[in-house]
């Protein structure tokens, strides 16, 4: 995508509510606002062609055990921010240019990334997994001030000064709090792969939350260390 198409495409009055856009190579605009997504993923629940009773029943569909709702049969919250795409995704490879579009708040601020299918995904499955999980929302301090369109190195760095902040420096409680975090989000990140597996036969959002798990575990493996190797590197330039 030049700079040109850029241009013509991001007008900051098109993007009134809060919420990611992602701009496919063909112009397809696929909107994922609250209010989008709760209307999709409604119609998507209520087509047995797209989720049919035997799913719906299956074990692995159910929510997760620590999920404060759990047994409540309706679709895992996490999976209202996916299944608007599920039907788009097969006309696209992972390499095609995508324009993401993040709107965090009503104060106008808009953030673009020109990227590739497989990163628009992953910042679909980081919406998911941030704002629509009944447990991941209960993390809201640690996602505070997260950008889904940022990188994966970029990402686990604001979530451990995020962290670093709630727990006044303590490395014991640091280290403990990202260990519980991760453990939390790998399970909950693999029960969403499970789910689709049941509903989609493509394996692009499969793939995406592969990724999104790659940046949770980042945090957990290297804490500090890409934060201050972030530092040295501003410090050379």
């Amino acid at each position: 995508m030049t700079e040109q198409d850029l241009t013509r495409t991001v007008r900051f009055d098109n993007y009134q509510q809060t919420g990611l856009y992602l701009i496919l190579k063909d112009s397809t605009q696929l909107i994922l606002t609250r209010e989008n997504i709760e209307k999709v993923a409604s119609e998507y629940w209520a087509n047995p062609d797209k989720i049919p009773s035997n799913v719906k029943e299956d074990s692995e569909f159910q929510r997760c055990s620590f999920c404060p709702i759990q047994g409540k049969r309706d679709l895992c919250d996490a999976l209202r921010p996916v299944v608007p795409l599920l039907d788009v995704v097969d006309k696209f490879v992972s390499f095609d240019e995508v324009t993401a579009i993040y709107k965090p708040d009503e104060q106008g601020l808009l953030y673009v990334s020109n990227t590739t299918m497989a990163e628009g995904l992953r910042y679909v499955c980081l919406l998911s997994l941030m704002h629509y999980c009944k447990t991941g929302r209960k993390y809201w301090k640690y996602y505070f001030g997260t950008i889904p369109v940022s990188g994966s190195t970029e990402f686990a760095n604001r979530l451990y000064l995020n962290i670093h902040w709630i727990y006044d420096g303590n490395k014991e409680s640091i280290d403990k709090a990202i260990s519980e975090f991760c453990d939390r989000v790998t399970v909950t990140t693999r029960n969403q792969v499970a789910r689709l597996q049941l509903i989609c036969e493509n394996d692009a959002f499969l793939n995406a939350f592969a990724s999104v798990l790659t940046t949770t575990q980042l945090l957990n493996m290297t804490k500090d260390k890409n934060l201050k190797k972030s530092f040295l590197h501003f410090q050379e330039i």
